[in-house]
This record gives C-alpha cells, sequence and structure tokens, in this order.
C-alpha cells in the first residue's frame, strides 16, 4: 500500500513539476517576445530621433551661415560709412540684411513621440540622456538666446528700419537717405549691437551643432550594432 502511494506521489510531483516547467518556458516565450518587439520599437524611434537630428543639424548650419553673411554684409555697409564712401547700389543686397536672421528650426516629433513611449524604452542610459539633454536643455538653450535678438528687433530694429530704410523685396533695401545715415549714431549703435549678438549666435550654433552631430554619431553606432 505505501508502495503505490509512493509511487502516486512521484507522478504527481513529476506533473507538478512538468506543469511548473512548462509554464516558466511559455512566460520565458512571451517575455523574450515583449523584449524582441520593445526593442523594434526602440530602434524604430532611435531611427527617428537620428533623422529628427540630422533635420536640426542643417538647420543649425543654415542659420551659421546665414549669420556669417549677414555679418559680412554689416561690415560691408560700416566700412563705407567709416570711410565716407558714397552710397553703391551694390549697398542694396547688405541692407537687405539689416531686418533679417535666420534662427534654425528644430524637430521635436521624434521626441515627443519617445516620451509619449517612456525614456525607458532605451536601454543605453548614455544615450538617453544624452537625447534628453539635448532636447531638454540645449535646444531650448538655443532658442532662449535667439530671444535676445527677437525682442530687440522688435522694440528697437523695426521702428528704426520703418523709419530709415526702403525694402524693395527680401534681396533688395535702400537707406531713405545714406548720407544722413552716416552720422546717424543710433544706426551705429544698431549695428553694433546686431554684430555682437549675430556672433554670438553663431559661436553658440557652432558648439551646439557639434552636440547634435556627436550625438547623431552615437546614434549611428547603436543602431549599427548588433
Amino acid at each position: 500500500m505505501n508502495e503505490r502511494i509512493s509511487k502516486y506521489l512521484v507522478y504527481a510531483v513529476g506533473e507538478i513539476l512538468l506543469v511548473v516547467i512548462g509554464i516558466l518556458i511559455a512566460l520565458s516565450i512571451n517575455n523574450w517576445n515583449e523584449d524582441r518587439k520593445l526593442r523594434i520599437i526602440e530602434k524604430e524611434l532611435l531611427y527617428d530621433i537620428r533623422e529628427n537630428l540630422i533635420a536640426s543639424s542643417g538647420e543649425l548650419k543654415n542659420s551659421i551661415t546665414y549669420n556669417k553673411a549677414s555679418i559680412s554684409n554689416y561690415e560691408r555697409i560700416m566700412h563705407y560709412i567709416k570711410e565716407d564712401l558714397p552710397y553703391d547700389r551694390s549697398l542694396d543686397s547688405a541692407f537687405s540684411y539689416f531686418a533679417y536672421w535666420r534662427p534654425p528650426n528644430f524637430t521635436y516629433t521624434a521626441y515627443e513621440t519617445l516620451k509619449s513611449k517612456g525614456l525607458e524604452i532605451i536601454q543605453n542610459d548614455s544615450i538617453k540622456n544624452h537625447i534628453t539633454k539635448m532636447y531638454e536643455e540645449e535646444f531650448p538653450f538655443i532658442s532662449n538666446e535667439l530671444r535676445a535678438e527677437w525682442e530687440a528687433f522688435q522694440s528697437i530694429i523695426l521702428p528704426f528700419v520703418v523709419k530709415h530704410i526702403l525694402y524693395i523685396n527680401e534681396q533688395e533695401a535702400q537707406p531713405n537717405d545714406f548720407e544722413a545715415l552716416k552720422n546717424n549714431n543710433e544706426f551705429k549703435n544698431i549695428m553694433g549691437v546686431k554684430m555682437s549678438i549675430r556672433k554670438n549666435s553663431i559661436y553658440i550654433a557652432q558648439i551646439k551643432k557639434e552636440h547634435v552631430d556627436e550625438l547623431i554619431r552615437s546614434l549611428d553606432a547603436e543602431l549599427n550594432r548588433e
């Protein structure tokens, strides 16, 4: 009798163990499938962020190029003023830069999607922190710096343009009286401020572009990792 009970117990325990092992295997397979799905989503998000960053790097490059051109044109105008040279029609293009600048427009679409999915989906902590810093600190910092020129444009530059400069089109503008402008200290002060702000904007944009490009390279390495 005891032998039969022992056999039954062994059989029952064996059945239980098989069931438990089966459940564990099923859970393991399910977890593997879920993790695989998350890794696919992670890779797609990282790829989209990379594409957005490439676009943002291009925006910074265009901003740097435009602002460098604007400084060259401001310096050209100031050269004519300092040397007391007569107005030349070639200055029309230089004056067209007076009321314009080229701020970079950053794309946040992929980062917003990442936040909605949860930042923890990114396994590489270094890349996750780098992405977060870029979108939460560095891009907003650039936007805040550009706000200084926008505020100056609204309060000082636009009223001056309305009074003293005629815009023919986006590529051409002429002062109403260039000879009077030569002795206008307000104009000289505005030009000095604009050149200072532009040079600072270029400096910041160059640093941030290096940071963006560095993050792009890190993403390339991560996406190419097996």
